[in-house]
């Protein structure tokens, strides 16, 4: 069941970030759905499983997005994924300001490590200014806080019912 949640997130980011890179020139660059559905997964999942949809949301944003190399982003998401969810393990990330903040960081920690191993492979990627870091950095904390509130609502009514 689980598999599957995490499979039909994907498929829901990779539709979401195709429209948006559609629809506004630069909205792909505001708003990464792939980050939100790897840090839900490890905030639920654990660090193995933040690993793995990190890994997979990564290689499909590489295919359907990437550049010359892929990869680059399975790796960056394979680390922030990883230390998501050894964060969830070792601190207690519940309610949307702790979520918010963890989003934030993660959004910080694969921009980074993003732009680090572009360098080391000495690919030209488009640099993030500050703002449209921090722009990027926010959008995904607020949605992402608002998506895992209306996630965990509908999670624990339907285990009451």
């Amino acid at each position: 069941m689980k598999a599957l949640f995490t499979a039909l997130a994907i498929v829901a980011a990779l539709l979401l970030e195709t429209a948006l890179s559609r629809l506004l020139p630069g909205g792909a660059r505001v708003f990464d759905p792939f980050l939100v559905v790897m840090v839900y997964c490890a905030l639920i999942g654990g660090e193995t499983h933040g690993m793995l949809t990190g890994m997979v949301a990564g290689w499909v944003q590489d295919v359907q997005f990437g550049g010359p190399v892929l990869g680059l982003s399975a790796f960056a998401k394979i680390l922030v994924g990883y230390a998501a969810g050894v964060a969830a393990g070792h601190f207690l990330i519940v309610g949307p300001a702790a979520r918010a903040l963890v989003l934030l960081l993660a959004t910080l920690a694969d921009a980074l490590v993003f732009q680090w191993l572009a360098a080391v492979f000495d690919l030209r990627v488009l640099d993030l200014s500050p703002f449209t870091l921090a722009s990027r950095a926010s959008m995904n904390a607020v949605v992402g806080a608002l998506l895992f509130e209306v996630l965990d609502r509908r999670v624990s009514r339907s285990l009451a019912e």
